[in-house]
C-alpha cells in the first residue's frame, strides 16, 4: 500500500512526462527570475530604482488597452446598458415628470410654491 501511494506521486498526478518537464522549466525559470530581482532589491551598491517586471507589464497592459480593443456583441451591449441607458431613462423619466407637473398646475391641483425673494 506505502509503495503504490509513492508511485502515484512519481507519476505527477496524471500529467504526462513532457507536461511534467514543461511544468518544472517554467518553474525553474519563475525561480531565477525572482533570485534575480532579490539579488537586485537587496544590492546595497544599487544606485537608482528597481523595476518589477511584474508592475511594468502590468502598467502597459492597463496603458495600452485602447489600441487592442475589439468591440464584440457582449461590449457593445454593456456599453450600452451602463453608458447610453442610464442617462436616457433619466432624461425620459424627468420629462415625464415635468408635464405631470405641467398638467398637475394647470388643474389646479397643485399650487406653486410662494417664491422667498418676491415675499
Amino acid at each position: 500500500m506505502l509503495r503504490s501511494h509513492f508511485k502515484m506521486a512519481d507519476e505527477g498526478f496524471g500529467m504526462s512526462a513532457e507536461n511534467r518537464r514543461a511544468e518544472q522549466e517554467r518553474a525553474a525559470l519563475r525561480n531565477e527570475i525572482r533570485r534575480d530581482y532579490q539579488r537586485k532589491v537587496n544590492d546595497p551598491k544599487a544606485k537608482g530604482m528597481v523595476l518589477d517586471p511584474a508592475v511594468v507589464r502590468w502598467n502597459h497592459a492597463r496603458h495600452s488597452s485602447y489600441q487592442f480593443f475589439k468591440a464584440t456583441p457582449k461590449s457593445s451591449l454593456v456599453g450600452f446598458f451602463c453608458g447610453l441607458l442610464p442617462p436616457l431613462g433619466l432624461i425620459y423619466i424627468f420629462d415625464r415628470y415635468k408635464k405631470y407637473e405641467k398638467r398637475m398646475f394647470a388643474e389646479g391641483k397643485w399650487t406653486k410654491p410662494r417664491a422667498l425673494l418676491r415675499g
